[in-house]
């Protein structure tokens, strides 16, 4: 049965397309003379070019600068004011009477007239009173006081004369003016109030050239457009991965010096020191002959089950393909095979407790040139 892959490989920028024929077992009537070597499929990938928005499109804000313009103007550097003149008051001389000692009407008080006379006071009025006489000498009584006469008295009042003055004239007052002297001194009096003049002090100028704003700062929108970047990124046609036969040159491989390549212990990826081994041998060595094509090998250490080993040892082998078509070399000139845990260095299999240097001479990946 035959099985054909198409592979595409990348140099450059352009496309290649390889035939490259595997076949499940070995074919039964063959070319006389053909030489066959089991390895891996490998995967059969297309190429394929994305545009990733790595930025949206948006929105931002630009602030557009004010406007102004120039122009030439008179600026007030001290207004206009007021000024107070004070004008003295006018005066004139004059002669003034100054009175030294100022008349006066002098007053005379003419006391009252009166005239002597005589009042009559009643100071005791008249009175009467009962007085005792002789006893009735035909008093039945044996008391004589029974029959003791009284007689009636009267006493007549008793009058008193008393001086008194009579107004004849009231008191009255004359008055005689009284002249008083004077001296004349000189006198000024005012003509002219004083007073204060109201005088305009006018402004003070000076011409200079200022910028007048036409028109604010404003923001504006503006969109930013969206940013993308051309991705080429690799897809998966067909699954690779099972062992099959390959025709190659029926030559005896070199062994190709200074390398095999080592591996971290259950890992297939290479170190920086594998891909600089690769680059300065296997590759140079693709890139200066044409015809060659390199069997990549790759081994596992005896740790593990022998299924895994295989598996891993076929993921190394890949890995390395994969590393040298993405350097530009096409993928039919290179052949993977992995050899899982069958071809150890030294005797760390499964029966033997290795330290882990003895196991690391096992994990590798040795480059033989057709």
């Amino acid at each position: 049965m035959k099985i054909t892959y198409t592979l595409i490989a990348m140099f450059s920028c352009a496309m290649i397309h390889a035939q490259v024929e595997y076949y499940e077992n070995l074919p039964e009537n063959p070319e006389d003379g053909s030489c066959f070597v089991k390895c891996i499929v490998p995967d059969e990938y297309t190429e394929k070019t994305e545009v990733v928005e790595t930025r949206p499109s948006y929105k931002t804000l630009r602030v557009v600068p004010a406007v102004y313009k120039t122009e030439a103007t008179d600026v007030v550097i001290r207004p206009a004011s007021k000024r107070f003149i004070y004008e003295p008051a006018v005066y004139k001389t004059i002669m003034d009477t100054v009175w030294m000692v100022e008349s006066y009407n002098k007053i005379t008080v003419i006391p009252a007239a009166f005239d002597t006379d005589f009042i009559s006071v009643e100071v005791l009025p008249k009175s009467g009173s009962w007085v005792a006489g002789e006893d009735d000498p035909n008093c039945p009584s044996i008391n004589p006081a029974d029959c003791r006469i009284f007689h009636y008295k009267e006493t007549a009042a008793v009058i008193r004369k008393v001086p008194i003055e009579k107004l004849i004239k009231p008191s009255s007052t004359e008055s005689k003016k009284i002249k008083g002297n004077y001296k004349l001194i000189p006198k000024e009096v005012e003509v002219t109030p004083a007073r204060t003049r109201e005088e305009i002090i006018p402004e003070k100028t000076r011409q200079m050239t200022r910028r007048i704003l036409v028109s604010d700062e404003k923001v504006e929108e503006v969109i930013v457009p969206a940013e993308t970047v051309t991705v080429t990124k690799k897809i998966l046609v067909t699954k690779g991965g099972m062992s099959a036969w390959r025709k190659v040159p029926c030559t005896i491989p070199d062994q190709v010096g200074i390398v095999p390549i080592h591996y971290d212990l259950n890992s297939a990826a290479l170190t920086a020191k594998s891909r600089r081994l690769i680059d300065e041998y296997i590759l140079s060595i693709l890139n200066n002959n044409s015809a060659a094509i390199v069997e990549i090998g790759s081994h596992t250490d005896s740790q593990g089950s022998a299924a895994f080993n295989q598996e891993l040892s076929e993921r190394r082998a890949r890995g390395v393909v994969e590393y040298l078509i993405s350097k530009g070399i096409d993928a039919k000139r290179l052949i993977a095979v992995g050899y899982g845990e069958t071809q150890l260095l030294n005797d760390c299999d499964d029966s033997s407790n290795c330290p882990d240097s003895k196991h690391a001479e096992n994990r590798r990946t040795e480059f033989k040139v057709y």
